[in-house]
């Protein structure tokens, strides 16, 4: 299976371009950075790291240069992974997670026909934007998530390419 082109570049709401690019070994603190922002239970640099190889890929967004925020797919079988998705807190709100979102629907649709992804169930923001999107409840998985008062469900959505 071939790797996947970049996604197109978009315009967010606010009008910002954005370029995706893959990651590199050099942007690993600070993609590191944003993700300890963002994250209650950050993934391990080398969670990051595995993205350099294989089916799995993190492609960063940017603006001048400037890192907006990522996402990591997977795919296999014919099938794709939303695996992690963020956006820095200065450009949260102006649509910078929409256009991560497509561009990561735009790579899983070149790889596979069906796109998954977990979502806490209490990120209502998350779960409001994956709707509007046209992703659809699947499952649950109790438990999922480590949380700072226990753990908390995750919900599995889907959305056919």
């Amino acid at each position: 299976m071939l790797a996947p082109r970049a996604p197109s570049e978009q315009r967010t709401r606010a009008g910002i371009p954005i370029t995706f690019r893959q990651l590199t070994a050099e942007d690993l603190p600070e993609v590191m950075a944003l993700e300890r922002q963002v994250q209650s239970h950050p993934w391990r640099q080398s969670s990051f790291e595995d993205c350099l190889g294989g089916r799995q890929r993190c492609w960063l967004a940017k603006h001048q240069g400037q890192l907006l925020g990522f996402m990591v797919v997977s795919w296999a079988g014919g099938e794709a992974e939303l695996l992690n998705i963020a956006v820095r807190p200065a450009s949260q709100g102006q649509g910078v997670g929409r256009c991560l979102l497509r561009a990561a629907i735009e790579l899983a649709q070149s790889q596979a026909q069906i796109l998954f992804l977990e979502v806490r169930v209490s990120n209502r923001k998350a779960l409001e934007l994956y709707y509007q999107e046209d992703f659809f409840e699947v499952g649950i998985r109790r438990d999922y998530y480590p949380g700072t008062n226990g753990r908390e469900d995750a919900l599995v959505l889907a959305r056919q390419l």
